[in-house]
Formats: C-alpha cells, sequence, structure tokens
C-alpha cells in the first residue's frame, strides 16, 4: 500500500495560514513550512475534510446497541 503525504501545494497553502493567523508579524517561513508539513501529516483530519467522504456501496454501518 502506498500511502502519500500531504502534497507541495497542501503544505505552501497550510504554511501561508500561519502566516496570516501571525498577521504578519515576522517569522521564519522555514518554520511555517514545517509546522505545516507536520499538522497536515500528523494531525487527524478536521471534520470539515469528511464531509465529501461516502461510504463505499454496500458497507454496512456501525450499530447502536439498545438504550444507548
Amino acid at each position: 500500500m502506498n500511502i502519500q503525504g500531504p502534497s507541495e501545494e497542501q503544505i505552501r497553502a497550510r504554511a501561508y495560514e500561519l502566516y496570516l493567523a501571525r498577521k504578519g508579524a515576522p517569522g521564519n517561513p522555514v518554520d511555517d513550512w514545517l509546522q505545516a508539513e507536520f499538522e497536515l501529516t500528523h494531525l487527524p483530519l478536521h471534520v470539515d475534510h469528511l464531509k465529501a467522504f461516502k461510504p463505499r456501496r454496500g458497507a454496512r454501518r456501525a450499530v447502536q446497541p439498545a438504550g444507548v
């Protein structure tokens, strides 16, 4: 199985978001890049990213036990 990490464009966009979050205050672009890469590689997905997820056809749903 080949699992790809975030694309260069995704990292670039997140690094820019980090810059904007500082309101343009001085910082190190390399640190922003490394932070963005870490976040996109190691942190769980934000719920908004899962909205586009659709289960496979015929996939079973989890059954919730009665009384829960």
